[in-house]
């Protein structure tokens, strides 16, 4: 039963493609409270075109109740599957929002955490992401497949990377998947032998795009086959419990999956206000004119977006560009040793400050790393590594818009603008490495030059060529703070998976991913210097015997 919402909020404190999720207190339990407000014009127009309205969890009663006894069913079968190492935030009901005018999920709030990244102090927790990939989510995808939960492996991470931040890690050990709730049908995983084998044909069961469905037939048969282990494990009242819910959301499923694409539309822009009950009984009996109608309102709509508000968009941007500023910056930190020094500083405290926000550093590690930054602000290496950082804002305007222009203006050839946009990081990472490699050969003697090879090569790797200096100071041995570059070799690798469009983000596999790629430089410079010492130490051995031979 739909209940009003007495709307107390404290904090928001997440959002995903779905909506919104706030903290509150109700009744004297502390509740996470998902709102299904929707998250961008692209996730509502995904689900407009594949199934007729926006996220149904918003505005349809019988979807969010759906929701409701779906995590009723689940907190009791994840406890038969997998005892008390893995729960779901259990569901205490369901209101709806006025404020927002949508639809929200109440669940127990859990006081937990995402899985740590990988970073130079993360030993005790490199465990977390192995196990909570192989054996929760991983066995979770085959057992929700087998009891008929099959839209339900798209949230449980089934060549989905972003499903990995539908689970923390509690105070209590155990894993507890907090978003069992889909955003957008699941036709985009980043796996594409998953889309063929897995999500076209259930897809074609179920006839309709996979979004969280139930297969209630074969949930009723899985829970008959497992009676006697159920009973032993959940008791008696707890599984005719389970039959009583799973009733319940067959009723819930086929009241919501039942309406036609139409119906939802119209259903969906009444729930919101945005027709009257007159206009919703007209329409339902003159479908042909809603569809007539809806086609033009999508043309017109989709004709000022692209004609006139993207290139507004376009212009602005162009516009608030402070191209002096960048100039600058870039003046500065090429010639201003100072303004370097200043920039090195800032750059790693921030850095260091975000992952110790995020829970990702202890303040031991991260005091640690600031003492090491504040030890190595001379490291030339640290300098190079913040120049080719500021100059890369002045890089993207050369590449947007500095080539084009000259292009546009018959100055450059069209294969000039292609290398030039295709491979400026590259190109000028390589002429700044390679110029202060000739600088100090000419300029500085032996002793005071700094062997940049590594980073001449790390730096024609594209985008991972924002690596080229940590990675020089990992293998320099002169390096004392090799946690440093090491840390900076993990952020920057972690940054670009949680910039990947679509899949990527924060939490997400694709960032662990990325985070990880690290370890292979990383553990190649540490087996050359185990190497190393293995051989310094049999040259002492054999020098000790020879002299000991001849005394």
């Amino acid at each position: 039963m739909v209940a009003e919402s007495k709307d107390i909020r404290l904090e928001k404190i997440g959002q995903g493609r779905s909506g919104e999720v706030f903290r509150e207190f109700a009744n004297g339990k502390q509740l996470a409270v998902k709102v299904f407000s929707g998250a961008d014009d692209l996730t509502d127009t995904v689900n407009y075109i594949l199934t007729g309205a926006p996220n149904s969890y918003g505005w349809n009663n019988h979807a969010v109740e759906s929701a409701h006894y779906r995590r009723k069913i689940l907190s009791l079968l994840l406890r038969y599957w997998f005892g008390s190492k893995v729960k779901i935030a259990q569901s205490y009901g369901t209101a709806w929002n006025e404020s927002m005018q949508a639809y929200e999920l109440q669940t127990g709030f859990i006081n937990g955490r995402a899985v740590k990244l990988h970073q130079p102090f993360s030993g005790k927790t490199d465990w977390e992401l192995r196990d909570l990939v192989r054996k929760v989510m991983n066995p979770l995808q085959k057992l929700l497949e087998k009891s008929g939960f099959e839209g339900l492996v798209w949230q449980a991470g089934k060549g989905n990377p972003i499903a990995l931040n539908n689970f923390l890690l509690d105070e209590k050990g155990s894993w507890v998947w907090i978003d069992a709730e889909s955003g957008v049908p699941a036709l985009f995983p980043l796996n594409p032998l998953s889309l063929i084998f897995f999500y076209f044909p259930k897809s074609i069961k179920f006839r309709r795009p996979l979004f969280d469905d139930v297969d209630i037939g074969k949930l009723k048969n899985y829970v008959t086959i497992e009676k006697e282990g159920l009973e032993d494990v959940l008791g008696s009242n707890n599984y005719t419990l389970l039959l009583s819910d799973i009733e319940k959301l067959r009723w819930h499923q086929k009241e919501w999956k039942s309406l036609s694409r139409v119906k939802k539309s119209i259903c969906y822009q009444l729930k919101k206000g945005i027709i009257d009950q007159e206009k919703a009984d007209y329409y339902l009996t003159h479908q042909f004119y809603w569809v007539l109608k809806e086609l033009v309102r999508f043309a017109k709509r989709a004709f000022i977006k692209v004609f006139y508000k993207l290139p507004v968009k376009v212009i602005r941007f162009i516009i608030g560009i402070k191209y002096r500023e960048i100039l600058k910056n870039s003046f500065c930190f090429l010639f201003n040793a100072e303004y370097r020094k200043n920039s090195v500083d800032d750059l790693l405290k921030q850095r260091i400050a975000d992952w110790e926000k995020r829970g990702q550093l202890r303040k031991v590690s991260a005091d640690y790393l600031r003492k090491q930054a504040d030890e190595e602000l001379t490291s030339p290496y640290l300098a190079d590594f913040i120049i080719l950082i500021g100059l890369k804002p002045l890089m993207n305007v050369v590449e947007l818009f500095v080539l084009p222009a000259l292009f546009a203006a018959g100055l450059i050839s069209e294969s000039v603008l292609l290398t030039g946009v295709a491979f400026g990081g590259i190109i000028y990472r390589t002429i700044y490495t390679l110029g202060r490699m000739i600088y100090e050969h000419i300029a500085l003697p032996r002793e005071h030059r700094y062997p940049r090879w590594i980073a001449l090569f790390v730096g024609m790797i594209p985008t991972f060529g924002n690596l080229a200096y940590p990675t020089q100071m990992v293998y320099t041995a002169s390096i004392k703070s090799r946690e440093l570059g090491e840390f900076l070799m993990y952020d920057i690798a972690a940054r670009i998976g949680a910039k990947i469009p679509i899949w990527g983000g924060k939490d997400t596999r694709t960032e662990h991913f990325f985070n990880h790629m690290p370890d292979i430089i990383i553990r190649n410079r540490k087996a050359l210097q185990l190497r190393k010492i293995n051989r310094t130490r049999k040259k002492q051995g054999r020098s000790g015997v020879i002299n000991s031979r001849t005394s």
